[in-house]
Order: structure tokens, then sequence, then C-alpha cells
């Protein structure tokens, strides 16, 4: 899978929520980050900031409606290279920190390149480790530069175009291949919460009246491209050809120039199969329990499972965790994890409750590892014990890693105890050894709930 940051002005026009989806459905790429570039529009009075703030917020609902972490979302660019600005904010640390992690990071452009510039005047080592996929231009053969992504920001171009960063352009005119109207968007396209909300978005458009309906949808253009180049046509021209400043580049640097798209019936059949990838399910999370998982690191279970290797043990349980965890469900995981980097491989939200084991790798720093988790795909991590609201288990529930650190005034859940002592007069071990190496479903938690309180009147007996 091809690791990719999408840099849009979300809330600009109706298609980037379009292609940002687009994006997160696929499964041929691998969405880390969406950076939001600065944009306004002066007749509507929306500000750099306004613009920003509620493309953000956009793009974190975005996230949620295809079960994706909206924890990938970061603030850009809070004005244009051409104003002068060209600090630091978390989008553009995000793109650095992405580049220089990555073998190769691609950077699909949906509006202007002011966040790219600005990383690369930052970070000049991220040239060699970036790929610019950018829609933006009019038709550069005929010398046209006449659309917003290049005009808000040509300082910003210039510094992209004048860099040794591999660029793509492809220009604003191909996306015309994409019109489409509201009623086949209704009807391909609205089969799930976050096609509905697309639709919602295109009704709600201010211009709807004047375009009877009718839409372009010009920016899943460069997604398709990176997915699948052989639906373009394009060739590799010289970079002092798009420069309009007096100043061109000494020597010959080439960048590839998209002018045509003439298999864009495969582009748009292929974006409307890839929006059924998002769920159905999207406002039914279903909560489940887990604890122990110790991935990568317990060698013993391979024995139990009869397996060759601990490949195929690791396998097994990703296996039965994503058989019983739905993409947009919430896992508290009650501790001692495991490498953390197969919670790429799993379903689901994963809110971590640090165990022992966690607790010897952040050490003195824990802020800094749970940052570093958070950036892995972690929903939160969560140093002490937690109080799980009523309404999920029915009463509130004490989640914490040992039973000795457990609470007299409620109920509890905790795993760390891996032989036979699954229940406590007052709580509950969710350790995966007992309930055959998969999270526990919030159903199976209250049955058992129920059964403890049932058997431990006051008195009754001590922790069984």
């Amino acid at each position: 899978m091809k690791n990719v940051i999408i840099d849009s002005d979300v809330m600009n026009q109706t298609d980037d929520p379009f292609a940002i989806s687009y994006a997160l459905c696929s499964e041929e790429l691998n969405i880390q980050a969406i950076t939001i570039c600065p944009f306004n529009i002066n007749y509507k009075r929306i500000s750099i900031m306004d613009g920003l703030i509620d493309s953000y917020f956009e793009a974190k609902r975005l996230c949620r409606l295809s079960g994706k972490n909206p924890n990938m979302v970061f603030k850009g660019s809070t004005n244009y290279v051409t104003n002068g600005f060209t600090e630091l904010t978390e989008g553009t640390k995000k793109i650095i920190e992405l580049a220089m992690k990555n073998k190769k990071t691609y950077i699909v452009c949906l509006g202007t390149l002011t966040n790219v510039a600005i990383a690369l005047l930052n970070e000049p080592k991220i040239t060699k480790k970036i790929e610019v996929i950018w829609l933006g231009t009019g038709n550069l053969l005929d010398d046209k530069f006449d659309d917003s992504n290049y005009k808000k920001d040509k300082k910003a171009f210039e510094i992209v175009v004048k860099s040794d960063v591999k660029l793509h352009i492809i220009p604003s005119y191909i996306g015309k291949f994409n019109g489409t109207s509201i009623y086949e968007l209704k009807e391909h396209v609205a089969i799930n919460p976050l096609g509905k909300h697309l639709c919602s978005l295109v009704e709600n458009f201010e211009l709807k009246i004047k375009n009877r309906g009718l839409q372009y949808i010009y920016d899943i253009m460069p997604v398709a491209y990176l997915i699948n180049k052989k639906n373009f046509d394009y060739k590799d021209i010289d970079r002092n050809l798009v420069l309009k400043e007096e100043t061109k580049l000494k020597s010959k640097k080439l960048l590839t120039y998209v002018y045509d798209g003439s298999s864009n019936y495969s582009v748009w059949k292929d974006f409307l199969n890839t929006l059924k990838n998002a769920p159905t399910n999207v406002f039914k999370s279903k909560y489940f329990f887990i604890s122990d998982t110790h991935f990568g690191i317990n060698k013993d279970r391979q024995k139990e499972f009869k397996l060759n290797s601990p490949e195929q043990t690791i396998h097994e349980y990703i296996k039965r965790w994503n058989s019983v965890v739905g993409k947009n469900d919430i896992v508290y995981h009650l501790g001692d994890f495991g490498n953390y980097t197969y919670i790429k491989q799993l379903n689901g939200k994963i809110i971590l409750i640090c165990g022992n084991h966690e607790e010897k790798d952040y050490k003195d720093d824990f802020e800094s590892f749970r940052k570093k988790l958070i950036n892995l795909g972690f929903v939160d991590v969560i140093k002490d014990g937690l109080v799980l609201n009523k309404k999920i288990l029915g009463r509130e529930v004490y989640l914490t890693h040992k039973p000795e650190n457990t609470r007299d005034d409620m109920f509890n859940l905790f795993g760390h105890v891996h032989s036979l002592k699954p229940l406590m007069k007052n709580g509950f071990n969710v350790c995966l050894e007992y309930h055959g190496y998969k999270p526990l479903s919030e159903e199976i938690v209250k049955d058992y709930i129920e059964f403890i309180l049932y058997w431990s009147q006051p008195g009754d007996f001590k922790n069984i």
C-alpha cells in the first residue's frame, strides 16, 4: 500500500469531501494524515481562519463516516507563502514527520501548495522522500494559469516547482469528465452514512438552483491517478515551461503533466465502487474488552494453537479479533498490548489502559509515549485506571490492569492474571486466555457482571 497524505481546503468546494472519501475508502492507499491548507472566499466573507476551522471539523467527520481515526486530521498554514507566511504548524510538522519516517510518502494536494512549500522550506531533506500529485492550473500547454489553487499562492507553486520534488500536475479541466447530478449520486452513492452525507453537501451547495442539480467532481482525479495511472495520458515536460517569473531554472528539470483522462469512465466506476467500502453501521458502535494480548512477545501461545511459527500465532490472534470487532467498534484494552505496530491490522478504535509492560515502555515520560501510540492509531492511552460511564454496561465500572488496583466502591474489569482466576466478588478478568483469545462484547460482559453480583452477596465468599 502507498503511504499517503491528503492536503486539502476541504470546505472550499463540495468536491474535496468526495476526493477525501474516495481516498479513505480505497484499499490501495494507506491514508496517514489529512492536512488542511488555507483558503478564503472574499465575497462570502470567509476568512482563512474560518475556512481552516470548518475544513478541520469536516475532515474529522469524513474520517468517522469512513470508519477511520479522526485523529489523523491536522490544521495547516494560517496564511499563504505569497503573503510571507512560512511558519510551521501542526499540519506542516506532520508532513515533515511522516516524510522522514516513510521510505516514500505521496502527498495528494487538492488546494494551494502552501503546506508542501512550507514543509520544504523548513526541512529540505524531505525533497527526495515525497511525491506530490497536485490538482491545479488550467491547460499549461495553452499557457493558462487561471484556477484558484494556483492564483491564491503563486509563491508556494514557484517553490515546489523549483525544488527537486517529484511533481505531477493534473489541470483542473480534467475533472470535467466527472460530470454528475444529485439524482445519480442519490442512486449510487447514498447507500451508507458517508454517501448520504456527501449527497447532502451537494444539495446544500449555494449554486444548486443555478446549476440545476448538476455537479463536477474535479478533485477525485489526483486520487484516481495515484490509484491507477493507466487511466490517464501524461508526459514529462520542462519545469521552466510553467514558471511565470523571469528567473528560470538553470538546469533542466522535469515534471509530469497529465493532459488527458481518456479512460475516465473507469475512474468514475472505481470511485462509485470504492465508496461502497464505507461502513453501514457507523452510528452503532459496539464496545469490546480484552487484555494481555502480548502481540509478538508471548511465544508460549504458539503451542496452545498448535501452529508452526510465532507469525502464524499472531495471524490467528488478528483473525479472531477481527472476526468479532468491526471497524467502527470501540475496544478497551486493559494493558500489556505487546508490539504496538500491530494496531494497524486490528479492527476497531482502541483505547489502551496501561499495564505493567506499558509502564516499562514509558518510564518517566508518559506524554511522549501516549503521543507516539496515538500517532500509530490508538484513540487514547490511559496511564492509570478509567471509570466507564454507566451507559455502556448498565453501571459504572472501573477498568484497570492489575486486580490489586481495583476499587471497592464499584464493579471492576481487570487483566494481568494468567492463571485460573477469572472472577472476584466485585470484578471480572478479561484476559484473552479465558475468552477464546478474542475481545469480549458488552453483552457478554454484562452477563458476567450480573452473574457475579448475584452470587457474591456480602459475606458469601471471597475471591474465586
